[in-house]
């Protein structure tokens, strides 16, 4: 069946990968393998607003299809209700910032590079303190 979904979108922005946050994450890695077919393809542990993280990335499903993330906070007993991490592709990083302020959003910390991925980051948080990963392509 043919998606039927209009598609689209503005300022050059995509929508490319979701994080969720789970308590046990080799398990929770098992059980998304196991039972949906995801397919892991990195392993990252990095730290994200001052705390330690590890996720696990997944393949998109289909080329060019937005991919799953799962994400643990390494102090965390559990995961706080209503935290997830969406994240978005840009051109424009700066611009993406500059537009985040301009509307009511928080920038918590630079824009990073990151060589061995490739990818210029940072962190905005819309008005309600949503977290959007917006990445920039190097090169």
């Amino acid at each position: 069946m043919s998606d039927q979904r209009p598609t689209g979108s503005l300022l050059g922005m995509t929508y490319m990968f979701a994080k969720t946050f789970v308590h046990d994450l080799e398990a929770m890695g098992k059980f998304y393998e196991t039972v949906l077919g995801l397919v892991p393809f990195a392993r990252h542990q990095d730290e994200m607003f001052g705390r330690k993280i590890d996720e696990i990335m997944y393949q998109a499903s289909y080329p060019g299809g937005p991919a799953l993330t799962l994400i643990k906070y390494v102090d965390s007993t559990g995961p706080q209700v209503g935290e997830a991490v969406q994240g978005f592709v840009a051109t424009d990083l700066e611009g993406v910032v500059e537009r985040a302020l301009a509307n009511g959003g928080t920038v918590p910390g630079p824009i990073r590079e990151i060589p061995e991925y490739g990818i210029k980051v940072v962190f905005v948080l819309d008005p309600e303190g949503h977290i959007n990963e917006v990445i920039q392509m190097l090169g």
